[in-house]
C-alpha cells in the first residue's frame, strides 16, 4: 500500500485541465488553445499548445505557440509575437514576461517594427512597458532608418533614441561613440551628438 502510494504522488503532483474560455491569473488574462496543465507543487501552468495572454495594465498582448506561466512571476513563451498599444510589434523563438517588473525580454531570431523603426534585429530586444522604453542589444541593424550599432534605446514619450557603439546612419559612420535620433511623425529628422542630460536619460537602459 505504502508502495502504491509513492507510485501515485507524482501522478497528484500535475493536474491537467480541459481546453475552456479565458482565464485570469492577477491582472494577466490568458486564452489558451488547448489543454492547461497545472503543477500543483509550484502553481505554475503549462500550456502546451500556447494561446494569447493580454495585460492591459501595462499594455502587453502576447501570442504564442506554447507558454509557461508562474502567476504573479512570469510567463514564458516560445515562437511568440508581443503587440503594444503604441502599434510596435516583437516577435522571437523565445519570450519571457517578468510580471512583477513590466519588462519584456526576447532572444532568438528576433525582429521588431514600429511606425517609427522597420525590422529592426538584435541578439537582445527588451521593452520595459511601466516606462515606454526600448532597447535592442547587440548587433543592431535596422531598415528604415537604415541603421547600424552596438545598442539603441528608444524612448517613446519623447520620440528619440540613442545609439551606442559604432553607429552608422544611412550606411555612413559617424566620429562619435554614440548618436542621437530624433523624430518627428513617422520620419527621422535628425541625428546629432547627445549631451550629458540625454545621455543620463538613456543610461539606465544601456546596460
Amino acid at each position: 500500500m505504502k508502495r502504491s502510494l509513492l507510485t501515485l504522488l507524482p501522478l497528484l503532483a500535475s493536474v491537467t485541465l480541459g481546453s475552456g474560455q479565458a482565464v485570469t491569473f492577477g491582472g494577466l488574462n490568458v486564452s489558451p488553445r488547448g489543454a492547461q496543465n497545472l503543477n500543483l507543487e509550484t502553481g505554475a501552468t503549462d500550456f502546451p499548445q500556447g494561446g494569447t495572454a493580454t495585460d492591459a495594465k501595462n499594455g502587453v498582448r502576447l501570442v504564442a505557440d506554447r507558454m509557461q506561466l508562474r502567476p504573479g512571476e512570469r510567463l514564458t513563451a516560445q515562437g511568440a509575437t508581443v503587440t503594444t498599444p503604441e502599434g510596435a510589434t516583437l516577435k522571437a523563438s523565445t519570450i519571457v514576461y517578468d510580471l512583477k517588473s513590466g519588462v519584456v525580454t526576447a532572444t532568438g531570431g528576433v525582429t521588431f517594427s514600429d511606425a517609427k523603426v522597420r525590422n529592426l534585429t538584435a541578439a537582445e530586444v527588451v521593452l520595459y512597458a511601466k516606462s515606454d522604453f526600448v532597447a535592442a542589444r547587440g548587433g543592431v541593424k535596422a531598415d528604415t532608418p537604415a541603421l547600424q550599432a552596438t545598442t539603441l534605446v528608444f524612448d517613446v514619450h519623447s520620440a528619440q533614441a540613442l545609439l551606442s557603439g559604432s553607429p552608422r546612419v544611412g550606411g555612413k559612420a559617424v566620429d562619435s561613440p554614440s548618436l542621437l535620433l530624433t523624430f518627428g511623425g513617422n520620419r527621422l529628422l535628425r541625428s546629432t551628438v547627445p549631451d550629458a542630460a540625454a545621455l543620463g536619460r538613456f543610461s539606465p537602459y544601456l546596460k
